[in-house]
C-alpha cells in the first residue's frame, strides 16, 4: 500500500516515520517542520512561539529521549506574569501574595467565598466558577480574550480540561506567601540543547524519507479505489492518503463537497500569530522561561526567552526573546507590516520593563497564518461533522490543524503513532470523535 501524507508539519514527518507501507509527504513550504520550524537570524535562533517538551505519555517521552538522545536540555520552568507593574509567579493563583494586599485578599475571600450559581455555559461561566470573579477579573479573562482574541462568553469548554483547578490549600498557602507549585505535569520539561525544536522534525527524516517540498495541493480526487493528489502539474496517485494540512485549504481541494461540510469547517475559528524576535546586547533576558501579560495595550500576549531554554540559540553575551501576538483580520494588528510590529513590540516591551530599546542588536518577524484553533461554542458540533465527512470517505485527519485540535507537539507524535499502529495493522480503526 502506498500512502499519501497531506502535509509536512512534525505529524506528517513523524507518519512517514513510524508507517511501515511506502509513502510519501507532499508538503507546500520549502522544507517540512511546520509550526516545529526554527528560525536564525544574525546567530539567534527562535521558533514559532514557545516550544517546550513534557508529556504524561511514557510512550512518546521514550520515543523523544531516543529520537533526541545527548541533544536534551533539562530546564525548570521559571514563568511569571506581568500584573500590575509587578511579576507573579505562574500560575497566577499560586502566588498570590506578590500581588498589593488588597487584592490578595480579594482573590483568596473570592476563590473561597464563590457565590458563582448559574450554569457554566462557556469560559466566562467556567472561570467565575473554578476561581472566583477576582482571580477571573485581574488574570484569566483578561489573559484568555487577548491570546483568543475573542470574548471569552463566546467560547466554548472544550479545552478547560487542561487547566488544572488547585486545591483550596495551594490557595490559602500563595496568599499567606508559603511557597507552592501549580500545573506540576509542566513544572519541569525538556528543550533541545542545539537546533531548536525543528531538531525535533530533523532527528524524524533519514536518507529513506520521500518529502517533497515546494508542493501546494489544489486537487485531491477519488481515482477508483485509490486517490490522486495534484499541484496542477505533477500529479501523484495513492492507495491511501492522511491529511495532515490545515484543513480549511484541504477542503477546498476535494470534490463535491457538501455544503453543510464545506460551512461547517467554515465555521471553525482559529487565530494567525505574528512571532516577533528581538535580540539585546547583554545578557539581561535570561533569568525567566517566559511572560504572560494580560494588559490589553500591549500588543503581545507573551514573551519567551530563548537563551533560557538553551544558550545555543543566543550569541554570546547577549540574550533574546520573542513576542508572540494573536492576530485576525480586522483586528488594528493584522495589517501592520513587519517595521510597524517591531516598533509596537520594542516600544512596549520598553514600557512595561522588559528591555531597553537601545540594547536592541537584532530584529526579525515570522506570520503563521494557521497558530491557534479556537474552541467556539460551534466548535464541538461543527469538528465532528468535519470528522465523520472524513470517516465516510475513508481519509484519516491527523494534526493540530486537520484534526483541528489544539494539541502541542507531543501529542502530534502520539496521533502519528496512534495513526501508523492502525495503518500497520496493529490497531483496528476507531470511531469518528464525537
Amino acid at each position: 500500500m502506498k500512502i499519501g501524507i497531506l502535509g509536512g508539519g512534525i505529524t506528517g514527518v513523524a507518519l512517514q516515520h513510524f508507517l511501515e507501507h511506502d509513502s510519501v509527504v507532499l508538503e507546500a513550504a520549502d522544507q517540512p517542520g511546520g509550526l516545529c520550524r526554527t528560525y536564525f537570524k544574525d546567530g539567534f535562533g527562535y521558533d514559532i512561539g514557545g516550544h517546550i517538551l513534557f508529556s504524561k505519555n511514557e510512550r512518546v517521552n521514550a520515543f523523544v529521549d531516543e529520537l533526541l538522545a545527548g541533544n536534551l536540555n533539562q530546564c525548570r520552568r521559571a514563568n511569571k506574569i506581568l500584573y500590575g507593574g509587578k511579576y507573579v509567579k505562574y500560575p497566577f493563583e499560586n502566588d498570590l501574595s506578590s500581588l498589593p494586599p488588597e487584592d490578595n485578599y480579594e482573590c483568596l475571600m473570592g476563590y473561597l467565598k464563590n457565590d458563582f450559581d448559574g450554569d457554566v455555559k462557556n469560559l466566562r461561566d467556567w472561570s467565575y466558577a473554578t476561581f472566583g470573579a477576582a482571580i477571573s477579573e485581574k488574570y484569566f479573562l483578561p489573559y484568555n480574550e487577548k491570546i483568543w482574541n475573542i470574548a471569552p462568553e463566546e467560547l466554548g469548554l472544550d479545552f478547560v480540561e487542561r487547566i488544572p483547578k488547585p486545591p483550596v490549600e495551594d490557595v490559602v498557602r500563595s496568599a499567606l506567601g508559603i511557597e507552592t507549585e501549580g500545573y506540576l505535569h509542566q513544572l519541569y520539561f525538556r528543550y533541545p540543547t542545539r537546533g531548536g525544536a525543528e531538531s525535533m522534525v530533523t532527528g524524524l527524516i533519514d536518507d529513506d524519507s520521500a518529502i517533497v517540498c515546494n508542493y501546494t495541493i489544489r486537487s485531491i480526487r477519488r481515482d477508483g479505489d485509490g486517490w490522486q493528489v495534484s499541484d496542477g502539474e505533477t500529479t501523484h496517485e495513492f492507495d491511501h492518503i492522511i491529511v495532515s494540512f490545515p484543513i480549511h485549504n484541504a477542503i477546498r481541494c476535494f470534490e463535491a463537497v457538501p455544503d453543510e461540510i464545506a460551512s461547517a469547517v467554515d465555521d471553525l475559528r482559529y487565530n494567525s500569530i505574528r512571532v516577533v524576535l528581538v535580540a539585546v546586547d547583554n545578557e539581561s533576558l535570561m533569568d525567566k522561561s517566559a511572560i504572560y501579560i494580560p494588559d490589553p495595550t500591549v500588543v503581545m500576549h507573551r514573551v519567551c526567552f530563548m537563551g533560557f531554554f538553551s544558550q545555543e540559540l543566543v550569541r554570546p553575551g547577549t540574550s533574546s526573546l520573542i513576542a508572540e501576538v494573536t492576530t485576525n483580520p480586522g483586528d488594528g494588528v493584522h495589517e501592520l507590516d513587519d517595521e510597524e510590529l517591531t516598533r509596537r513590540v520594542v516600544e512596549d516591551a520598553e514600557r512595561i520593563g522588559i528591555l531597553n530599546a537601545k540594547d536592541v542588536i537584532v530584529t526579525d518577524v515570522r506570520r503563521e497564518p494557521y497558530a491557534y484553533p479556537v474552541y467556539t461554542l460551534s466548535y464541538r458540533k461543527n469538528r465532528a461533522t468535519l470528522h465523520r465527512y472524513f470517516n465516510e470517505l475513508g481519509v484519516d485527519l491527523c494534526g493540530r490543524f486537520a484534526e483541528f485540535d489544539y494539541i502541542n507537539s507531543d501529542e502530534c507524535l502520539n496521533r502519528a503513532m496512534t495513526l501508523a499502529d492502525r495503518l500497520n495493522g496493529l490497531e483496528a480503526r476507531s470511531d469518528a470523535p464525537a
